[in-house]
């Protein structure tokens, strides 16, 4: 739903001239035309033979056919009836064709999608894909293209409030959500363009300490020192750098692009309860309404299983398929490379340096249609590192964009895999067909193009695989820019495939991951130096190395667990004697009644048993404890906290292992000093963890009784933390302004559910990822949960987080919130036909017409 409410609309103009009164009645009277029962019949061309769209009291479909041409068309009609507007918007952001929708505000992302050459990358990998998948593809299109037909006097809300008519569905646009879901998983980028804003101010080597790789692994000062004359350039590149950090910004609100997502589990037979094996996962992505996933059954002779799909796709991304099941979480794969590139004008053309020889850019065109604007032409230009990220444009937009320098100056490129060939689309497919796990490897082995750490088990074995192509470098790690004048970094080729790491049947008896580390120090190739929080990864062996009877009830209770081990790691570290010393001698210098505070606020803290229940009040001191203490650290070299610098922060420190954590593990220079930002510049004196622990201290309570009250015994983390659905509609609105803002405002009242109260953190297995520092509106969530029990006749549990339907007139809009705020999950039958067709009770079929 990435759409802005554009006001010439008639039906939104009326509204606005009304002053929007009754508008969720209009608006619920738009949304409801585009309803379809779940039961009956319809005759649509193009199919052989019925297809059966089965959909349960949660309106998921299961789609049944007797060939595998009309089960992808049938997926297509399903997955456009519950979610066209999604697949519509996503396929022309792939494409850099948003603004042709929403106008203006979709320039900048259409300008940096066709920069990355989205386009081209989407072209070149169909035409890579095998004929078997295209003839699927095909079907899959006219599945959603006969929905688009038989609905254009009745379309989505969204794209009707747009008054946009969608084009007829293509099959390479399958390829393009892969490409998006490449962006998604793709890591480090925001990394780099933060390190970038922070070393102009700060310098390369301090600025390294905000980008620690993992607690036991050294700061990579080696890296920072590649740029160790980065001011200069990022000065000059200043402007290149907000606009870049601004349209990341954007896509992570509408396309999670980087979010740290999730934890997978199994658990090989002899240490269940009941002998079979069991598999989990839990997809970390943006908290919003539509969800990122949908659920769906599929079968046919040729392709068969139940679980998670993402709409515009047709095949089952994580599940079951009645032989094994599945499911992923990110390697945090560092994939795309920035070089700072010395550019000159000579004769009118654009030069680039490279060892000691200029060379002319690359060039092309790219022309954007806009929605009630003139078309806007603009200049993508490459050298060997790949687009620079600094388009030149022609003409006069109202959204300005980076013009080239006319002079001498400094380039952003960037290198991303999506230059190596692979067979990602077919093996993905071939995934869902596998019948053991020999099949099920050998398909993960064709993933090139996304970076998965895939757990699958059978009932009597488990597995682990890291999938994708990587980067050889000549140099360096990649994990902060790198100087592309030189030579020196550049990449040499790919390295993947077959020879990634993976295990079966580990003598643990289980595996698991959370986005951590899941390969040894100095690994080679670097597969990321961006790993995220190792909590979630230890907390997840801790439970699975507890017992030897697991069972489902086991696996869900995990999923629901919200126990931070960082608290434990803290009171453990304060207890010992250099840092109790600190902490005391800082607050003996403390007035009188601020000890008393700063007393009180340190013994809740450490009789606190790391649960983050919303609930609880020990949970709301140790959050408010937090967002003041990353504070104290910081905002006096980064502030202020609305400032560029600051945001630069909240990018690193949210989804990646960050400097916040590792200062407050005790990280120390190699000299041996404490981490360079405990100090305050502002004093005249050097201060040490223990002086800004302890103010932190006295200024959490004051804090809290500001926010939440001065009865402390009522404070609660749910009154902090916070779970929003909201539609991308409405995570647009920092970037809209006046009438239109007010309009989405209006539209979010009938749009958007909650705020609910929320458990958990960034740290727990039951993720609730925030900004930390800045406010508790949390955003990265687990959008599904599954489970396999081969023990059990049915083995699939699993659930979204939200509603089958991306329509708000719908009742399953919404009615998976409840379920997924309880932390249980419900079963999705496959093996048994009895059980299949009473669970998915309500029938349409869809009948060839004559």
């Amino acid at each position: 739903m990435k759409v802005k409410i554009l006001l010439k609309h008639t039906l939104l103009a009326s509204m606005a001239v009304g002053g929007l009164t009754g508008c969720s009645s209009l608006f619920d009277w738009v949304a409801a035309r585009n309803l379809d029962q779940p039961e009956g019949t319809v005759m649509l061309a193009g199919l052989q033979q019925p297809v059966e769209i089965r959909r349960d009291e949660y309106g998921v479909p299961f789609v049944e056919a007797q060939n595998i041409a009309d089960l992808t068309f049938g997926i297509g009609y399903a997955m456009a009836e519950d979610r066209l507007a999604q697949m519509v918007s996503m396929n022309l952001l792939a494409r850099g064709r948003l603004s042709e929708m929403v106008g203006p505000l979709g320039v900048d992302m259409d300008v940096y999608m066709r920069t990355l050459g989205v386009p081209q990358i989407i072209a070149e990998r169909y035409q890579a894909v095998g004929d078997e998948l295209k003839t699927h593809l095909t079907g899959f299109s006219a599945g959603v293209n006969a929905y688009i037909e038989t609905h254009k006097d009745r379309l989505p809300l969204e794209l009707t409030l747009n008054g946009y008519t969608p084009e007829p569905w293509q099959p390479e646009n399958t390829i393009g959500l892969f490409v998006m879901l490449n962006l998604g998983v793709g890591f480090n980028l925001h990394e780099e363009l933060a390190f970038l804003q922070i070393a102009e101010k700060l310098g390369a080597e301090k600025t390294a300490y905000l980008a620690p790789i993992f607690p036991d692994e050294p700061i990579d000062l080696a890296e920072a020192g590649k740029l160790a004359d980065v001011a200069l350039a990022a000065q000059q590149l200043r402007p290149q750098l907000d606009f870049l950090v601004g349209i990341e910004q954007q896509m992570k609100r509408i396309n999670g692009q980087g979010l740290a997502a999730s934890n997978n589990w199994a658990v090989h037979k002899d240490h269940t309860a009941n002998g079979a094996s069991l598999v989990a996962n839990d997809t970390h992505l943006l908290l919003s309404n539509p969800s990122t996933w949908m659920l769906m059954g599929a079968r046919s002779p040729e392709y068969s299983g139940v679980g998670i799909g993402l709409p515009g796709i047709p095949a089952l991304v994580a599940g079951y398929n009645g032989h094994i099941g599945w499911g992923e979480t990110m390697v945090m794969a560092d994939t795309q490379d920035i070089f700072l590139e010395q550019l000159r004008q000579r004769d009118d053309v654009t030069e680039y340096l490279y060892q000691g020889d200029w060379y002319p850019v690359q060039s092309r065109t790219e022309t954007l249609t806009i929605k009630g604007e003139e078309p806007l032409t603009f200049t993508v230009q490459s050298t060997r590192h790949g687009p620079l990220l600094n388009p030149a444009v022609k003409g006069k937009p109202k959204h300005e964009m980076i013009p080239m320098a006319t002079d001498s100056s400094y380039g952003l490129a960037l290198s991303w895999t999506a230059q190596f060939p692979d067979s990602t689309i077919d093996s993905f497919f071939r995934l869902g067909q596998a019948k053991n796990l020999d099949e099920a490897e050998q398909a993960l082995n064709g993933v090139g193009f996304i970076h998965l750490n895939v757990i699958a088990g059978d009932k009597d074995n488990i597995q682990w695989q890291i999938t994708g192509n990587y980067p050889l470098r000549k140099n360096g790690t990649g994990h902060f820019p790198s100087p592309g004048w030189t030579g020196d970094y550049d990449w040499t080729g790919s390295w993947g495939g077959a020879d990634t790491p993976r295990v079966r049947n580990p003598q643990a008896g289980f595996v698991a991951t959370g986005n951590d580390r899941t390969v040894e120090p100095g690994f080679t190739p670097t597969l990321t130096s961006s790993w995220y929080y190792p909590e979630r990864g230890e907390r997840a062996r801790q439970l699975l190395a507890a017992r030897n009877d697991h069972d489902a009830a086991n696996m869900v209770a995990m999923q629901a667990d919200r126990h931070d081990l960082l608290v434990g790691k803290v009171q453990q570290l304060w207890q010992s004697d250099e840092w109790a010393a600190l902490i005391d001698t800082a607050a003996s210098r403390l007035s009188a009644e601020q000890q008393l505070i700063a007393e009180k606020t340190l013994n809740i803290l450490m009789n606190f048993d790391g649960s983050m229940e919303e609930n609880s009040r020990s949970a709301a001191v140790w959050g408010a404890f937090e967002h003041n203490l990353i504070r104290a650290i910081f905002l006096d070299e980064l502030g202020p906290d609305d400032g560029r610098l600051w945001t630069a922060l909240m990018a690193m420190n949210g989804r990646a292992y960050s400097g916040y954590q590792d200062h407050l593990l005790g990280r120390k220079t190699p000299a041996g000093d404490w981490a360079p930002f405990w100090d305050d510049v502002r004093t005249d004196a050097t201060e040490n963890p223990g002086d800004i622990i302890a103010a932190a201290l006295v200024s959490t309570w004051d804090y809290l009784q500001q926010t939440l009250g001065n009865d402390d015994q009522q404070w609660q983390w749910g009154q902090l933390a916070y779970y929003h659905w909201q539609t991308e509609t409405t995570h647009m609105l920092p970037w809209l302004s006046g009438v239109q803002k007010f309009a989405v405002q209006h539209l979010a009242k009938y749009t958007d559910r909650g705020p609910y109260p929320a458990g958990g953190n960034r740290n727990t297995l039951n993720v609730a990822g925030y900004s930390l520092g800045k406010d508790y509106g949390v955003w990265n969530i687990p959008a599904m949960r599954l489970v396999v029990d081969f023990s059990a006749e049915e083995p699939l549990q699993l659930v979204i987080a939200g509603g089958q339907s991306g329509n708000p007139a719908s009742p399953h809009y919404d009615d998976g919130i409840d379920l997924w705020l309880s932390r249980t999950n419900r079963t999705l039958p496959f093996n048994n036909a009895e059980k299949v067709q009473a669970h998915f009770n309500k029938v349409k079929v869809l009948q060839p017409a004559e």
